[in-house]
């Protein structure tokens, strides 16, 4: 039952990924905006200062570098994404005012993250843990495979029908895997 939590996150992002239901896609909420005070040491760099921006907000995500820029009037923008929001942010050095403007993905963005999720997300540090349970349910779930064709291995009584459809399955997944491979 550990492993069942898992094994639906993945069934569900897997059938998503391939499949593109309209219930599982991104609907942004509607905007929250919020406007603060904020005084940051002077970057030339865009990227740097995208990142000390997030580091003072302490906001988790990734700064998405094609969304940062400065305009023609010198006001910096950027957008930090994660799996659960989207926060686009305007920053004017000259007023150090910074307008913060936040809107949720969903649900089933952070079920489709979780997917093929690494465990490396800026200010967020807990999120390791995913990963430590995910090899976790990879070795349990391997073990239960491979003990239990074992234990059927050494129990069984007519093997060769067992062994030949264990074989065809291995054989159809590889070959499946290399068409894949092959025609993309």
């Amino acid at each position: 039952l550990i492993y069942f939590w898992y094994l639906i996150i993945l069934a569900i992002s897997s059938l998503h990924f391939q499949h593109h239901f309209d219930f599982m896609e991104n609907k942004l909420s509607a905007d929250e905006r919020k406007q603060i005070h904020l005084t940051i040491p002077h970057n030339e760099n865009d990227a740097d200062l995208a990142k000390n921006i997030q580091n003072k907000l302490g906001i988790v995500g990734w700064y998405i570098p094609w969304e940062t820029y400065r305009d023609r009037s010198g006001i910096f923008h950027t957008q930090i994404q994660n799996p659960k929001k989207q926060y686009m942010i305007t920053y004017d050095r000259i007023s150090s005012s910074l307008t913060i403007i936040k809107k949720n993905k969903g649900f089933w963005s952070v079920v489709n993250v979780l997917h093929g999720f690494a465990g490396k997300m800026p200010n967020a540090p807990l999120l390791v843990f995913w990963t430590i349970f995910t090899y976790i349910c990879l070795i349990g779930v391997l073990f239960s495979i491979i003990s239990g064709i074992w234990l059927w291995a050494a129990r069984s009584q007519d093997k060769l029908i067992g062994w030949l459809t264990v074989l065809g399955i291995v054989g159809l997944s590889i070959s499946l895997m290399i068409v894949v491979y092959i025609k993309g």
